[in-house]
């Protein structure tokens, strides 16, 4: 594009426009819509696309391709992408919030390196093979991911869209894997979270009513054809948890606590009858392989009893032992929440809880502050039970030692909790504007 200009001396000669230097094209926007998604920015979502697809491959090839030597794979793209991204942010002088989230996150990142320092001693000291540093590396990302959001609300508002997309497209991939092998079980075992919540986001993102009948019936269908009580628990709380919503949503602010009493008995009652039902069928569930977790959980909690205050210090290995007839296997804990009690003691799980609860109240608050705008509080809700049913699953299994499920779940939750925090900045400087 060329500015005409006339010139008495020499005629009408184009003056060409001032172009843009490498260091401003760097993470500039792919068009010239002030809304628009930047470069770095596609290129970290398609990082976390790219974990959620090597968590998947389970059901969509029948590869736990996190048990390969791509275990790590994830990661190491991420790294040059996250330091060009970051690289952007500060040419284009967007300076990430790193005060409101350190303020969120602190004890994590307390966590990450308590893990890191012990498991370093115990790798390169001690001589211990399964250490718990890719722990303390994945965490680490959390405030990274959350300062990597976009600084301005409309970039802000697509980046919550593609993310969104980016969890129902997975969610549909995994189970259509899922249901064209079936009878192979436990393809989703373990990415049960990723899949609800993928169905969830897509309940509340969508103004259509078939479309939220359909993202409940997938919800349903993806844990029948599982066959795993993880993923009965998570589909369970989905619907239980829609069932209440809805409820809520139509009743005015001043019937609400009432509503909530009726809920909360509602919801005990459900899950009372539930218990009673598993076991009265239990013969006819899956097992839950509850002789191995039993066992496991017995030597973690004995462990846990032998140093409650610090625990192990990561100076130990990620495993016990397990006696299976004449056979001594090494397997790790089938909860990590019961191994951050264990090898962190009461230190380490009281950090691990008071960071993820500031990240979900943190949402809460998110929630509250765009009930009237249906993209954000969509956004807000999904990430929020994506979180619960996140805990749900490494409470109960052992994923929080696996590279692609840990950027899907620190990522994710990072993202999340950087929007959240962006949103109720927003909020709070129009509220400012509108008092001065």
């Amino acid at each position: 594009m060329t500015i005409g200009r006339l010139n008495p001396w020499v005629g009408t000669r184009p003056i060409p426009t001032l172009k843009r230097g490498p260091q401003s094209r760097l993470g500039s926007r792919t068009v010239s819509d002030g809304s628009a998604l930047r470069f770095t920015d596609w290129l970290l979502l398609g990082v976390l696309a790219f974990a959620y697809f090597v968590s998947i491959s389970s059901p969509l090839f029948g590869i736990q391709l996190h048990l390969t030597v791509l275990k790590h794979l994830p990661l190491f793209v991420l790294i040059p992408v996250m330091a060009l991204h970051m690289l952007g942010i500060s040419i284009n002088r967007i300076g990430p919030r790193w005060a409101p989230i350190g303020a969120v996150v602190w004890p994590l990142i307390a966590l990450a390196l308590y893990a890191l320092i012990g498991s370093g001693v115990a790798k390169w000291a001690l001589e211990v093979d399964d250490t718990y540093l890719t722990f303390g590396i994945y965490l680490l990302l959390l405030p990274l991911f959350a300062a990597s959001v976009p600084g301005s609300i409309a970039r802000a508002r697509n980046f919550a869209i593609a993310l969104m997309a980016i969890f129902v497209f997975s969610a549909v991939a995994a189970f259509v894997g899922e249901a064209a092998r079936y009878g192979s079980t436990g393809l989703l075992h373990e990415i049960e979270y990723l899949v609800t919540a993928g169905f969830f986001f897509l309940y509340y993102a969508s103004n259509s009513r078939a479309i939220k009948i359909l993202a409940l019936v997938l919800l349903i269908a993806a844990a029948v054809v599982n066959e795993k009580l993880t993923g009965y628990i998570i589909s369970g709380f989905a619907v239980i948890y829609i069932i209440v919503d809805i409820g809520w949503r139509k009743l005015l602010p001043n019937r609400r606590t009432g509503y909530a009493i009726i809920a909360t008995l509602f919801s005990a009652a459900v899950v009372a009858a539930s218990l009673l039902l598993y076991f009265e069928f239990r013969e006819y569930l899956p097992s839950g392989n509850v002789d191995v977790r039993t066992a496991q959980y017995l030597v973690a909690w004995r462990e846990f009893l032998a140093s409650p205050v610090w625990g192990h210090a990561y100076l130990t290995g990620s495993g016990e032992d397990f006696r299976s007839g004449f056979s001594l296997l090494y397997i790790p804990t089938h909860s990590d929440v019961l191994d951050i009690l264990k090898h962190g003691g009461l230190i380490g799980l009281a950090l691990f809880a008071w960071g993820y609860l500031a990240i979900f109240f943190t949402l809460n608050r998110a929630i509250a502050a765009t009930r009237a705008d249906s993209v954000w509080n969509a956004f807000f809700v999904g990430a929020r039970f994506f979180q619960i049913t996140a805990l749900m699953t490494f409470s109960l299994n052992p994923i929080l030692l696996k590279g692609p499920f840990l950027i899907v779940i620190w990522g994710s939750l990072g993202l999340a909790l950087g929007l959240a925090l962006l949103v109720l900045a927003s909020n709070a400087g129009k509220k400012h504007e509108l008092t001065a």
